[in-house]
């Protein structure tokens, strides 16, 4: 009868702790806190909440993406292996993170006492379409970032004002940040409440108004 030895007690907790470590780190859009409530062709949406004093497990990032926060809040992001930093951050403040050439692994928390609530926008697209559109000009689009794939306004709404996106190749991701407003398109009325959003396939033409006597906060992306 043979006779094997068992591994030492060190080395079975060195391989628990190194397993456990790797099925941490999951793609962001299975991790938790992220819920993915829009893709296609363009882009895959991932809907961001967390609690005060809530941390999300160590996630990986690997898309190209915009970030677009909807909430004031105080939050702490760490990279594996870097030291933790921690930001004030308001609604409609918007970010652009090369993840496709440099992903990251990384844990975010709510160090506020409020909910902490953003979108993180993944462009799935490789290359933009050749017939690209033109940037936005109308008084209200202000352009905030033009990246290969994708470019990013914001759009404060006046009452009684009419802003208008015309018939086109790009796509477009209307995120409604405060206040309410109203996008019409092919006959049909989207009213979108705070922290909402609608996406609009290529060839549409989106009329969007206010629908309140206050100034409705909006952020577009237009998607080449």
């Amino acid at each position: 009868m043979k006779y094997y030895k068992s591994a030492p007690a060190c080395l079975i907790f060195f391989f628990l702790v190194l397993i456990n470590h790797i099925s941490a780190q999951v793609p962001v859009r299975f991790e938790p806190h992220h819920r993915v409530v829009l893709e296609n062709e363009y882009v895959r949406l991932i809907d961001v909440h967390i609690l005060p004093h809530d941390t999300t497990k160590t996630h990986i990032h690997a898309e190209a993406s915009v970030i677009v926060f909807l909430s004031n809040a105080k939050i702490g992001t760490q990279i594996v292996g870097d030291s933790p930093v921690i930001a004030d951050v308001k609604p409609a403040q918007i970010g652009y993170a090369e993840y496709d050439e440099k992903p990251i692994t990384h844990k975010v928390w709510n160090q506020g006492d409020s909910l902490f609530h953003v979108m993180d926008i993944e462009l799935l697209k490789k290359n933009p379409s050749n017939d690209s559109c033109a940037v936005l000009s109308e008084n209200g689009f202000e352009l905030k970032r033009t990246q290969k794939l994708v470019r990013v306004y914001n759009l404060h709404l006046v009452p009684g004002k009419k802003y208008q996106i015309g018939k086109s190749s790009c796509a477009h991701l209307l995120i409604n940040v405060s206040g309410y407003s109203n996008a019409f398109s092919s006959n049909v009325i989207h009213s979108l409440a705070p922290e909402t959003f609608i996406f609009f396939p290529p060839q549409r033409i989106v009329e969007i108004t206010d629908n309140t006597k206050d100034n409705a906060e909006c952020v577009l992306l237009e998607f080449k």
